[in-house]
């Protein structure tokens, strides 16, 4: 089994594969990469038994076929280093392995390919054509208001639902909620949902970017898939219901005002300076024609910063996590920001791009 590859090539494809690779494992096994060859294409396949990944390699020439599984960390560290060569050779016999590349050769310890365990697809029937750029760029958008802690176990995903020419992710932690909706391709009208993983949606932003292209993209009533050019991503979806998260945005807050995205990106993050662990606080304060923050902690000190807003009223005083309204800026697309408020015991909307918004829940100072 000889094959020769593009240092580059080899090295961005194998460094890919490891990102679903478990640091420890109860399974050795685990922490290695099945490689395939088979029909002169060559198949990367790592899982940690709830992801499954699988990614296609071109190879500049390929003698016969044969399977291996090879340790992830250790070849990939070697990959690293060729990876500015014009040529890399990769040759197998059992379970010894033989990587070759200018002047100096490894010869490393495989494994039976057939020990590997692999994830069966069982009851993806459907799927729909999203392009792949805009997935990532979804996932980006929601992923920072997954909660984290793992006794609310449905919140610590993204439900991801697909109805008529819709997809839309959303993410919630209790504090907050972040939601996004794009455009798909859906003539025959696919209705599916489910909740996906953080470690499956985190590594298929860079699986997007790598495949590129369109992805096909299937759930069923335990699993998700998505299919690439490049190879194909299969997880285990988290069982549970997820809470209705139409419910949490609110439909009667009257007050909307208009900021610059800029700006009050870095209002927020100045009057974060004067925040502690402890008392991790930031009040608006909304007057005519302006918004002021202020943040004030003990020991610390105290800030205070103004820009212009949009806003017309008496005025009004609510505090935030500073930290909330961080993550939902940075992923923002759009120039102006639209907040939108009742009063300062009821959760605040931020319309942050083209269907695209996060609620955020907040403070109350005793």
């Amino acid at each position: 089994m000889n094959l020769s590859f593009n240092g580059n090539e080899l090295y961005k494809g194998f460094n890919l594969v490891s990102g679903i690779v478990p640091s420890s494992a109860i399974k050795h096994i685990l922490q290695g990469i099945r490689f395939e060859v088979r029909d002169k294409k060559v198949e990367l396949t790592a899982t940690d038994l709830e992801v499954l990944v699988k990614y296609t390699l071109s190879a500049k020439e390929s003698v016969g076929d044969g399977s291996i599984i090879l340790p992830a960390s250790r070849v990939n560290n070697i990959f690293r280093e060729w990876a500015g060569n014009e040529e890399v050779l990769v040759s197998f016999d059992g379970s010894s392995c033989v990587l070759k590349s200018g002047k100096g050769y490894f010869k490393i310890a495989g494994e039976d390919s057939s020990q590997f365990p692999m994830i069966t697809i069982t009851d993806v029937k459907s799927f729909v054509k999203v392009d792949g750029g805009i997935i990532g760029d979804m996932i980006g958008k929601v992923i920072h208001a997954v909660s984290t802690m793992r006794a609310r176990s449905t919140l610590c995903g993204v439900f991801v639902k697909i109805d008529k020419e819709e997809i839309v992710m959303a993410a919630a932690d209790g504090n907050r909620l972040s939601m996004v909706k794009r455009k798909v391709e859906n003539s025959d009208g696919i209705s599916m949902s489910g909740i996906a993983t953080v470690k499956c949606l985190t590594f298929l932003q860079r699986f997007s970017t790598e495949s590129r292209g369109t992805l096909r993209v299937g759930i069923g009533e335990s699993q998700i898939l998505f299919l690439g050019e490049r190879g194909e991503v299969i997880s285990q979806l988290i069982e549970g219901q997820y809470p209705k998260y139409e419910d949490v945005v609110p439909k009667d807050n009257d007050k909307k005002i208009e900021v610059k995205r800029d700006e009050l990106i870095t209002v927020v993050r100045m009057a974060s300076f004067m925040t502690s662990e402890g008392y991790h606080v930031v009040k608006f304060i909304f007057k005519d024609g302006k918004l002021m923050l202020q943040s004030k902690a003990a020991e610390v000190g105290e800030a205070e910063l103004e820009i212009d807003a949009s806003y017309q009223g008496p005025d009004l005083e609510i505090c935030f996590n500073p930290e909330y309204v961080l993550d939902a800026l940075k992923v923002s697309d759009s120039e102006t920001i639209v907040i939108e408020l009742k009063d300062n015991s009821n959760a605040a909307l931020f319309r942050t791009g083209h269907e695209q918004l996060s609620v955020i829940m907040p403070i109350e100072l005793k």
